[in-house]
């Protein structure tokens, strides 16, 4: 059960339902990710905000932009991150064995050199905090100066939301079941 309540539409403030109807309105619902986290409708805005850029403004690869929220969502051991965007990664032709790979903590180890470069990047920043030059030199090559911001966002973004809903411990929708262990 989740550590705070989902917040209703009802229950808010005039504020909060503008904020409430934006996510809802960009989204198409909802979902009880954003239903916790609009206990703060204001910081839930700013979060939904930068959320809405890296879902559906950014112009990087989906396969690069899927590889990296796989990767920083298992080193944040975010079930409901890693369960919610499996859709996506099959839609950016992320096959079974590359997410398996990510999951069980095999990659980048026999990943193509364009995925292993996205793969390894993410890696080097949520565990030594910093990106060694070849990492970097070898990523940029790919996606680029703009790229680059973009993969750190995409992976800022979807990396702090998941460590969020582990915190506030928002389960899967009903139903779904996460194949992510510790």
């Amino acid at each position: 059960m989740a550590r705070v309540p989902f917040a209703s539409r009802e229950s808010m403030t005039p504020e909060g339902q503008e904020i409430w109807d934006e996510i809802q309105n960009s989204r198409g619902g909802v979902a009880r990710n954003y239903a916790a986290l609009l206990n703060n409708p204001q910081a839930a805005g700013s979060y939904a905000g930068l959320g809405g850029y890296v879902r559906f403004e950014t112009p990087l690869d989906k396969r690069v932009k899927a590889l990296a929220i796989l990767t920083a969502a298992r080193e944040a051991g975010g079930h409901y991150v890693w369960t919610v965007n499996q859709r996506g990664a099959k839609e950016a032709n992320l096959s079974d064995d590359i997410i398996a790979a990510i999951r069980e903590y095999r990659a980048p180890v026999g990943l193509e050199p364009d995925d292993a470069a996205v793969v390894q990047f993410v890696l080097e920043l949520l565990r030594q905090h910093r990106i060694s030059d070849a990492t970097f030199e070898g990523l940029r090559a790919q996606v680029g100066d703009a790229g680059i911001v973009d993969v750190l966002v995409v992976v800022a973004y979807y990396h702090g939301l998941a460590h969020s809903l582990q915190a506030l411990a928002v389960e899967l929708p009903e139903g779904v079941e996460s194949d992510l262990t510790y």
